[in-house]
């Protein structure tokens, strides 16, 4: 590198050290300290957990690890390291730490402590319903795998919680799916596919009323006489009193959808006399 002509060698020497002085004092200031021995630090990233500071945490449990990798509080340190991560907001950061601990020390006191933290970190990373929804069912998988290999969990109630809530995810996707195949491209066939493997999916009761009715009127273009018969019942059985199940008295019967709205106009005005 050239010199500005007047330049000593000596003061841009200086000058580099002292930016390099600068930069690590500000790495310091936010991660944890070198000059810690383990057990202070990891009192230190317990501290900046107990507070909140979620990712300096991390930092400071992964950096303990490190410094005393035979330490006794090892996978405290691994479980509170991705629990950090996962409350920074830093999902997959902490799908990686938890399946360190999980596949790497799986006769640990937190092993289930960590199969559950993977099932919860990779449902807080899957995105809307209308975009892919790998990590759900990844979620959904480390679930089931919590439950199949720790039958005597403490965690098997937040795990089936946490399945019902991925299972009504991929039920939603497949239902917007079907009905954009009912709606916009008119086929009926496609659409059915997808409404079936929405109630195989176990969907919540906010779309489903929609969903027997819009597969009951896919059974009916197709033929499917019998199908549509069953979905027929289970939503007059299941939401006698819904928008849907009135939809569906309209369209057998448009007649006595007339009477009944000329029955509810003729009510309105003798309320106003």
């Amino acid at each position: 590198m050239r010199l500005p002509a007047g330049t000593a060698p000596g003061k841009v020497l200086r000058g580099v050290l002292a930016a390099a002085v600068v930069m690590l004092a500000g790495c310091s200031s936010s991660g944890p300290p070198g000059d810690l021995e383990p057990p202070d630090l990891f009192q230190w990233a317990q501290d900046r957990f107990d507070a909140e500071e979620y990712r300096r945490a991390a930092e400071g449990f992964l950096a303990f690890m490190v410094r005393d990798p035979l330490n006794p509080l090892v996978d405290s340190a691994q479980y509170l390291a991705a629990e950090g991560q996962l409350r920074a907001g830093n999902e997959l950061d902490a799908v990686e730490e938890f399946r360190r601990m999980a596949t790497n020390r799986p006769n640990s006191p937190l092993a289930d402590d960590a199969q559950l933290g993977l099932c919860r970190a990779y449902l807080a990373a899957s995105p809307r319903v209308t975009l892919s929804q790998e990590f759900t069912r990844r979620a959904l998988d480390e679930c089931q795998r919590l439950l199949q290999f720790f039958p005597t969990t403490p965690h098997r109630e937040q795990a089936e919680s946490l399945m019902e809530e991925a299972r009504a995810k991929l039920a939603e996707q497949s239902y917007e799916i079907g009905k954009y195949y009912q709606d916009r491209m008119r086929l009926p066939e496609s659409a059915i596919v997808y409404f079936e493997k929405s109630l195989a999916e176990e969907p919540t009761e906010g779309f489903l009323p929609d969903l027997l009715l819009r597969l009951y009127r896919s059974y009916n273009v197709v033929g499917y006489e019998t199908e549509a018969g069953v979905v027929r019942e289970r939503l007059l059985s299941e939401f006698p009193d819904s928008e849907e199940v009135r939809l569906l008295l309209a369209e057998e019967d448009p007649a006595a959808e007339g009477s009944a709205a000329e029955e509810d106009s003729a009510e309105d005005v003798g309320s106003r006399r």
